[in-house]
């Protein structure tokens, strides 16, 4: 029964407990209040009238200016829950002191005064019933729960009516009401001391301490701030206009009950008695919904549309009845719908400045605004101090209140979009940050670990600084190379010399005569190469002056020296000796080929039909064909370029090369992609070729090829978009493909969900088939943003996009709301359930069910979707899961993948048969590998 009450109030695991104390912490601040109001008004309209309230309003102020700075000293002191606790004490005896004078030393300003204590009560306890509430929860929390909590208001309202209708006659009259009162307070404070009792561990910065901050410098972040301005602005017109609405109703009861104060108690209490019921209604079944199903942006605008609507009534019929029907808008409405939504304003501040900033604007800008609406109230009324009044009626503050209505509606409808935008720049800083903090840690890992290993007196260190640094083509690591020339190992000198002269450096030319003597040989080779690379030198002197050089650097020499203009050249001699490199067959001609490929990048010419072969050739040879390519740009090399690209050693070189011949390649490139008869491995490296050409015919040719099936290739022509689009704002794309091919990537990500689920329960979570779909599940998200932020271009996706994907339960929170507020509204259903860390699993997979169709009742049904993927790393740990599931009903599948053109696939099955014949697996049997770049979906792809 708990349970089902749980999920129809949509509480989650751990929110019970602070739901239910922030809910009667409310309650009782908010029965105390609406307790007092009745007595409060009965008493002080028996003894002043309605028209004398502008002096009680004007009062308030003055008597918080005084609280407010000890309270502030006193909470950054102690804390705010037992300060919040002792405050509370200290209202429920001053309760009891009202209740002793007006019984045995009644006066004419004790009314008065205990009207003023009300108002002040009715600012400082609310605001930190709200303060402790906001301290609980976060963004997305507090949209989903805020509802439930704010209808302790309610609850509150209707208690306080319901004391006030019924106990005043039993209690013999409204001042004895004031003992319940003080009992009322005191079981708030006792809820606070509870709450601080048990709830200990709350999220980092939540309920820590506020330190102390001169109130001038939080009041300068509020003037400084558009956003904050909005809501200080918003706060001065919201207390104004109530204000002035309460004041009609005093007037309409005054002309009703007369000076009866008992009356005009019951009178309030079945009013808020009444109003309390609504409002309960309304928090309980609407204002929830209403947040998620409309946000912020709608129900802000609630309270203030219907006070113009009851204010215009009372300018057209200024009688009881629609005196009544507006304050019934202002109380049902404000205890409910608009007191949720004006906390949800707070949560995008930072939390070490929220406390701060709230208590400035909530307790000082409305004490401000019950002076200046005392003030103008007195005027339009019957006069203030020495000031004449106009004489205006309740039909006179209905039109003038009309003006600040028509305010409030303004700053509004500014504040909605200032809401987003905050929402937006708070994710903003924080990937900014992000990206700050990975560039400064890459930097330094590149800047100083690497130069740190290159000056390493172990040799191992530096083997593996010149492993990382053979890769990059960049001269930044010279300097640090230079001194390993003279290195003792013999293997560091050349690695260190070859990467030197790949890079062109000419400082250590003076230094080349002395290598051609190294006691080493692969050195002085290296020496002999660097030498038959500059122009003008003769390295056939070389060889014949110091004899002993390895063969292929004595060839690569002389046909360097053949091929270089000059009296000596002869190129048909040269291409003869190159041609002959370029065959030497087996491991031991390596070298041979790669010299070949690297002269045929020096010297060009005729020579370029010998490099396809070469790109086909293993890593290090392949790779200077590719490099030779690169410097020659000749277009009868771009179809063996694309063959070579599938090559994931190779692959960044081969598009470097590709790139360079620009508008010329685009056709053949675009041609490649959208071929089924090109291997897959092939088209998943052409979309970055594209990228880097970057011109109009580059986009053009990658917009047409977006509704690829592969989920891989897909994804990179997506990210290629992404990138292009940066740099080419102007980009067309249909709107229609890029919301098609959204659906269909939202409903594969909700398919692997239904994948997941059967799965979740039968392998353990480290195995390798969970771990390959969450890893895909990682992917679709990810191509979910990038078409998102491709249809969208200008709305922060990718703020957002780093933001869900934080860790820190704020930053995930402000991501979310922000994206529930910029995507429409058939968007949002469906998209942000799968990003909500809130949301459970188990609930997503019922998305997926009713949304997808076609639920999976087992682990059998979900390999085989695994299985109908077309990413081999995926596919190779569904077939994994079969032989660790032991599922013989699947034997047939696996006959399909006996003889895959993936070694990874083809060992799973191995595997899996082994483990379906009872075999254990044996200690060197390899383990599936990790996947290097899997962006393929099982949904969607």
């Amino acid at each position: 029964m708990l349970e089902r009450v749980r999920r129809f109030l949509d509480i989650r695991p751990g929110e019970g407990l602070p739901v239910l104390l922030a809910f009667l912490y409310i309650s009782a601040v908010v029965a105390s209040f609406l307790l007092a109001k009745p007595i409060r008004n009965g008493l002080f309209l028996r003894q002043h009238g309605p028209y004398a309230l502008v002096y009680a309003y004007a009062a308030v102020p003055l008597v918080l200016s005084i609280f407010v700075p000890v309270y502030t000293r006193i909470a950054a002191r102690f804390g705010a829950r037992v300060v919040t606790a002792g405050t509370l004490v200290f209202f429920s005896s001053n309760v009891v002191m009202f209740w002793a004078a007006f019984r045995y030393s009644d006066f004419d300003l004790l009314p008065g005064l205990f009207y003023v204590w009300v108002n002040c009560f009715g600012v400082i306890a609310p605001v930190q019933a709200w303060s402790f509430a906001n301290s609980l929860f976060d963004t997305r929390q507090a949209k989903r729960l805020f509802g439930l909590i704010g209808s302790g208001a309610s609850f509150g309202a209707i208690t306080g009516g319901v004391l006030a209708r019924f106990l005043v006659g039993p209690a013999g009259g409204a001042v004895n009401l004031m003992l319940v009162l003080a009992a009322l307070i005191l079981v708030a404070a006792g809820i606070v001391t509870i709450s601080r009792l048990k709830i200990r561990r709350t999220p980092a910065g939540r309920l820590a301490r506020p330190a102390s901050r001169p109130f001038r410098e939080t009041w300068q972040e509020v003037m400084s701030s558009p956003y904050l301005r909005l809501i200080a602005g918003l706060a001065l017109v919201t207390a104004v206009a109530t204000q002035w609405t309460a004041f009609q109703l005093s007037v309409v009861a005054e002309r009703r009950f007369g000076s009866d104060a008992d009356a005009l108690t019951q009178f309030f209490g079945t009013f808020n008695f009444a109003l309390g019921i609504v409002s309960f209604l309304l928090q309980l079944l609407v204002t929830g919904r209403a947040l998620r199903s409309w946000g912020l942006a709608v129900t802000i605008l609630a309270l203030p549309l219907a006070l113009t609507t009851g204010n215009l009534l009372i300018l057209l019929v200024p009688a009881f009845w629609p005196v009544l029907l507006t304050n019934a808008f202002d109380q049902g409405l404000r205890f409910s719908i608009d007191k949720a939504t004006y906390e949800l304003l707070y949560l995008p501040i930072p939390a070490a400045t929220r406390v701060h900033v709230k208590n400035a604007i909530d307790i000082v800008v409305n004490r401000v605004a019950d002076a200046a609406g005392a003030v103008l109230l007195g005027i339009v009324t019957r006069g203030f101090f020495l000031i004449p009044g106009l004489g205006f009626g309740v039909r006179g503050t209905a039109a003038v209140n009309l003006v600040t209505l028509s305010i409030w509606l303004t700053l509004v409808w500014r504040l909605r979009v200032e809401y987003v935008r905050t929402i937006q720049d708070s994710i903003h800083r924080h990937r900014i940050d992000t990206e700050r903090d990975t560039t400064a840690g890459t930097e330094k890992t590149a800047a100083d670990v690497l130069r740190d290993k290159l000056a390493a007196s172990n040799p191992t260190e530096i083997r593996y600084a010149l492993d990382l640094i053979e890769g990059q083509r960049t001269r930044r690591w010279h300097v640090a190379l230079r001194p390993l020339l003279s290195y003792p190992d013999g293997e560091i000198r050349r690695r260190a010399l070859a990467i030197l002269s790949a890079g062109g450096d000419e400082e250590i030319e003076a230094r080349i005569p002395q290598l051609l003597r190294d006691p080493d040989l692969s050195v002085r080779t290296e020496a002999l190469l660097y030498l038959s690379r500059q122009p003008g030198v003769d390295p056939l002197r070389q060889i014949q002056e110091l004899g002993d050089f390895e063969d292929f650097s004595i060839r690569a020499g002389t046909a360097a020296f053949l091929a270089a203009p000059g009296r000596s050249q002869n190129v048909d001699a040269a291409r003869v000796i190159i041609e002959a490199m370029a065959k030497t067959a087996g491991p031991d001609g390596r070298r041979d080929r790669s010299e070949a490929a690297r002269l045929i990048g020096s010297i060009g010419g005729d020579l370029t039909d010998l490099l396809p072969p070469l790109m086909e050739d293993d890593a290090e040879v392949a790779r200077q064909a590719v490099r030779a390519a690169h410097r020659l740009a000749s277009p009868e090399l771009v179809r063996p370029l694309i063959a070579a690209i599938g090559r994931s050693e190779i692959a960044d070189d081969v598009a470097d090369a590709l790139a360079r011949l620009g508008n010329d390649v685009v056709p053949e490139v675009a041609s490649a992609l959208r071929s089924d008869g090109v291997p897959v491995e092939v088209r998943r490296e052409l979309p970055p070729v594209l990228l880097r050409i970057g011109t109009v015919e580059a986009e053009r040719a990658l917009v047409e090829s977006l509704l690829e099936s592969d989920g891989t290739v897909r994804h990179r022509i997506i990210a290629s978009l992404n990138k292009l689009r940066n740099v080419r704002p102007d980009i067309a794309i249909d709107p229609n493909v890029l919301e098609l091919l959204l659906a269909a990537e939202i409903a594969g990500h909700y398919r692997s969900y239904q994948v997941l689920g059967p799965l979740r329960s039968r392998l353990k979570h480290d195995d390798p088939a969970l771990e390959a779909l969450r890893h895909t599940m990682e992917q679709e998200v990810e191509r979910i943003f990038r078409l998102m932020a491709l249809l969208f271009p200008y709305t922060g996706l990718h703020d957002a996009y780093v933001g869900v994907r934080s860790s820190n339960p704020t930053v995930r929170a402000n991501a979310l709301e922000f994206l529930e507020n910029v995507l429409k509204p058939e968007l949002r259903q469906v998209l942000v359930p799968l990003l909500d860390s809130q949301v459970t699993v188990e609930e997503r997979i019922d998305l997926g069910n009713a949304l997808v169709g076609a639920p999976l009742e087992n682990a059998q049904q979900a390999i085989q979707t695994m299985l109908a993927s077309d990413d081999p790393w995926l596919r190779s740990c569904a077939i994994h899961a079969v032989g660790t599931l032991r599922l013989t009903a699947l034997t047939p599948e696996l006959r399909r993948y006996e003889s895959a053109g993936d070694p990874m696939v083809r060992q799973a099955v191995v595997e899996a048969r082994a483990r379906l014949a009872g075999e254990p697996r044996a200690p060197s049997e390899p383990q599936l590998p990790a996947p290097a770049d899997l962006d393929a979906g099982v949904g969607a792809g």
